[in-house]
C-alpha cells in the first residue's frame, strides 16, 4: 500500500489553516529554531506522519535539516513491523527525507529492569533517538504530541498526585528526560487528534493503526480510551479545559519560580554536599516557597526526595528539631537552620584554575581540552553539544575555560530570561560531586558557554554576525 492514495491537486482550505497555526505556534513558542537539525519520530501512525508532512512543508522557509527516525518495539508482529517500516520508507522517500531505523526487545527490558511495557518502550525509544541525534548533530527531537495527549499528561499526572510543575505538562520545547541529550520539541501540540487525522486523509495519505495503542495495558491508554470518554459526557470539550488548566497552572509556576529564584540567592548557603536555609525565614515563607527552596536544596546535593518527605518537612518546622530520611540524603533541623545533606561521603572537588582561551589554539582544563577554530560564517552547525560557534563580535574581552562561581547565571539560547548555572545543571540530572568540573567558558561580561549543555543568547550566530569562533570540547585520554 502506498502512503499516498491521491495526489490533491492543491492543498485544501482546512490544510491550509492547520499548517498556518502549526507554523504560528512552532515562530512563537520557538518549538522549532531556523537553521535547526532535527530527528523526527516517526511510527506510521496519524500523529507522526502528519508531523513530517508539516515539517517538511517548513523546512524551506526556515532552512531545516529534517532526518525522519522508525523505531521497532518488536511489540507487533514481524509482518506488521515490516509494514511499518516499509510505509515510512515510503512515505520519506516521497517527501524526500533521509531515513534510520533501529529496533529493541521491549518486553525483555521490561522483564529485566522491572519496568512497565510502556516506560521500556519509552525509554528504549529515546535511546535511539537520541543516539541518532548525535551521530548526525541534530539539536532537538520532534515528536507528535497532540492537544489530546497533553491533556491526557495532565489527567494522568493529576491522578498521580503530581504538583504544580507536574500539571503543567508537555510544555513545547523542554530539555531531554534522561540527563544530557537534545531537546524534545512539540510542533502538534495545538493540535487535536481529530484534526490530524483530516489533515492526513485531505493530503490522501493513508497511515498505519497501531493496535496495541488500543490495548487497556498501559494507564496512558485506558486513561485515552476509557477515562476520557466518560468524562466528555460531564464536558464535551474536556482536553480543551485540561489543557486551559495546564497553561494557567504554568504561568503560575513561571511566577512561583521567579520568588523562589530571588528567595535561594538571599538564603540559600550552598556546599558540594550540604545546602543550610534560615530555620525561621523558611517557617515564614509561603507554603508554595518553602517546598520549592527544600526541593532546590534537595536537587543541589543529588537527592529525590517525594511529596511525602516535603510534607514531613514542612510538619518539622513547628517542632524545635527533626530530621526526615529522603532518597540519597536528610532534611534536618536545630533551632536556627533547615539543613539538607547527600548521603555520599564527601570527596575533593574536581575543579581547575581558570585558564586564557587561546584563539585560535588549544587549551586544557582539568580533564578537558578546548580548541578554538576561526571559520566562515557559513560554516556547518556544531555535530554535538560538545562543540559550539560563537559571534566573534559579541565577546567582551578575552575569553576564560574555568570552574563554576556562586551566582553563575547565563541566558541559555532558545529560553526566555536568565537561569542559574546550578539550576540548568540541576535540570541536566549533573550529580552535584561533578558540577564543579563541567568546563565553563566566559568572558568579561559572565558565561557564554557551559560545555555540553547550552550556550548563552548574547553569543549566538545571527543575521548580523561578521566573524565566528568554533569550539570544540574534547576530554583527554591522559592528565
Amino acid at each position: 500500500m502506498s502512503p499516498q492514495k491521491r495526489a490533491p491537486a492543491r492543498p485544501t482550505q482546512f490544510v491550509r489553516r492547520l499548517e498556518k497555526r502549526a507554523a504560528n505556534f512552532v515562530v512563537e513558542r520557538e518549538a522549532v529554531r531556523p537553521r535547526e537539525s532535527l530527528i523526527v519520530g516517526v511510527s506510521g501512525g496519524p500523529d507522526s506522519t502528519a508531523l513530517l508532512c508539516l515539517l517538511t512543508r517548513l523546512r524551506t522557509t526556515m532552512r531545516l535539516k529534517i532526518t525522519a527516525a522508525h523505531y521497532d518495539h518488536r511489540l507487533r508482529s514481524r509482518k506488521e513491523a515490516a509494514a511499518d517500516r516499509e510505509y515510512v520508507a515510503r512515505l520519506c522517500r516521497s517527501l524526500r527525507v533521509p531515513l534510520v531505523t533501529g529496533s529493541g526487545d521491549v518486553k525483555r527490558r521490561a522483564s529485566t529492569k522491572k519496568e512497565s511495557i510502556e516506560e521500556a518502550a519509552r525509554n528504549l525509544r529515546y535511546t535511539f533517538f537520541a543516539r541518532e541525534a548525535n551521530r548526525i548533530g541534530a539539536t532537538a527531537v520532534a515528536v507528535g504530541h497532540t492537544l489530546n495527549d497533553r491533556a491526557e499528561t495532565v489527567l494522568l499526572h493529576l491522578i498521580r498526585g503530581s504538583g504544580l510543575d507536574g500539571l503543567a505538562a508537555l510544555p513545547a520545547r523542554s530539555p531531554w528526560p534522561f540527563g544530557a541529550g537534545p531537546e524534545i520539541t512539540r510542533p502538534l501540540l495545538e493540535v487535536s487528534r481529530r484534526e490530524v487525522e483530516r489533515y492526513c486523509k485531505d493530503l490522501g495519505l493513508e497511515p498505519r493503526h497501531d493496535p496495541t495503542n488500543d490495548l487497556p495495558v498501559a494507564t496512558r491508554n485506558r486513561i485515552r480510551n476509557e477515562l476520557m470518554p466518560l468524562l466528555r459526557s460531564f464536558n464535551p470539550r474536556t482536553e480543551d479545559a485540561l489543557v486551559r488548566l495546564a497553561d494557567a497552572v504554568a504561568t503560575d509556576t513561571e511566577y512561583l519560580d521567579s520568588v523562589a529564584d530571588a528567595e535561594w540567592d538571599r538564603l540559600a548557603q550552598v556546599s558540594a554536599r550540604d545546602v543550610t536555609l534560615p530555620r525561621t525565614e523558611l517557617a515564614q515563607s509561603p507554603i508554595a516557597i518553602a517546598v520549592r527552596l527544600i526541593r532546590r536544596a534537595a536537587d543541589h546535593i543529588g537527592a529525590q526526595p517525594e511529596t511525602i518527605h516535603l510534607d514531613e518537612a514542612l510538619d518539622g518546622l513547628t517542632r524545635r528539631r527533626f530530621k526526615v530520611s529522603i532518597p540519597g540524603g536528610r532534611i534536618e533541623s536545630d533551632s536556627n537552620s533547615v539543613i539538607v545533606t547527600s548521603r555520599r561521603s564527601s570527596a575533593p572537588k574536581r575543579t581547575f584554575l581558570p585558564n586564557k582561551l587561546s584563539i585560535p589554539g588549544r587549551t586544557r582544563a582539568g580533564a578537558w581540552s578546548i580548541e578554538a577554530t576561526k571559520v566562515e560564517r557559513d560554516a556547518a552547525l556544531p555535530r554535538d553539544a560538545y562543540s559550539a560557534l560563537v559571534d566573534v563580535d559579541a565577546i567582551d574581552g578575552p575569553l576564560l575555560v574555568r570552574s563554576r562561581r556562586p551566582g553563575d547565571r547565563l541566558r541559555p539560547l532558545g529560553l526566555n530570561g536568565s537561569r542559574k548555572l546550578q539550576d540548568i545543571l540541576v535540570d541536566a540530572k549533573v550529580p552535584a560531586e561533578s558540577r564543579d568540573a563541567v568546563p565553563l567558558i566566559s568572558d568579561q561580561r559572565g558565561l557564554i558557554w557551559v560545555v555540553g549543555h547550552c550556550i548563552d543568547q548574547r553569543v549566538a550566530l545571527s543575521s548580523k554576525t561578521r566573524r565566528v569562533v568554533r569550539l570544540r570540547a574534547r576530554r583527554r585520554t591522559r592528565p
